[in-house]
This record gives structure tokens, sequence and C-alpha cells, in this order.
């Protein structure tokens, strides 16, 4: 049975909604993190909270790692699903499996948008991002991610 993580987005990203980024390729990435600091961690806000979480230089999962990403405009506010190619599903159940009780940072064009608690390993390949962007916005994120992945332009 697929298990779907729900990322809860908790900001617009700024300047979407005045600029016209349809073709634009966007940066997805995710990176463990610690509500601590230590070496190798930034301390990084996300837009619209005061959580401070402390998150990995490196991506565990990007771009590369998507298969497929779309907006389910149905719900209110929109959500974008993720698929994830096989290799990424894989390192996708690991880094969770690894990182139970830990935020999982989930970056986009290197802002924080949010930094859920991992609760268990997640199988399946999916995840599902929520939040409170419109739903040009997801579309802009989505197709970004696809862009980006199959090597589109910034």
């Amino acid at each position: 049975m697929k298990k779907l993580l729900i990322l809860t987005v908790a900001a617009i990203l700024a300047g979407c909604a005045t600029t016209d980024h349809r073709d634009a390729a966007v940066l997805l990435e995710f990176r463990t993190a610690s509500e601590s600091p230590g070496p190798g961690l930034t301390a990084m806000t996300a837009t619209g909270s005061e959580y401070t979480v402390y998150v990995s230089d490196e991506a565990v999962l990007s771009n590369a790692d998507v298969r497929s990403a779309r907006v389910i405009a149905e719900t209110d506010p929109p959500q974008i699903e993720v698929v994830f190619t096989e290799a990424g599903a894989e390192r996708f159940a690991q880094v969770t499996e690894n990182n139970i009780g830990k935020p999982l940072a989930i970056l986009v064009d290197g802002e924080l948008i949010s930094a859920p608690e991992i609760r268990q390993r997640i199988t399946g390949g999916t995840a599902m991002i929520t939040g409170s962007f419109s739903e040009e916005e997801a579309q802009r994120i989505a197709d970004g991610i696809a862009g980006r992945r199959t090597g589109g332009t910034q």
C-alpha cells in the first residue's frame, strides 16, 4: 500500500505572484535536518515561521530523483504530488527510516519551505506538498521541478 508523505508548506514563495515563472526551472531539495546546531548544518527559518531548524548542507534527494510532479487543484489549497524515480523512492525510504523523529527540510530554490518531522519509514515513492500557495504557484513549482529534472533553464 502506498504511503503518502504530507508535507506542509508554510509560506508563499516571494515574488511568485507578480512574475510569470511557468518556464523557469525550480530546484527542489530534500535535506536532513536537526533541531540543534552542529557541524555541516545551517540555521534556516521558513518564511512565515519562527521555527528554526538546522539544515544539512547536502541534499539527500533533488530533482534528479523525481519522475514527475503535478498539481492536484481539487483541494484547497492546491497540492503538488511528487513521484520519485525507483532509485529516489528507495533513497527516500532509507532517509526516512534513518531519521525518524527528526525534521526533513524541503527547499525550493534554496528557500526552506517546510521541515516536517519524520514519523515513520515512508515507502511508496510519492510525496504530497501542500501549502498556502495559489494554484498558479503550485503549477509553477510542479512545472519547474520537471524542467530542472530534464535540464530546463533557470
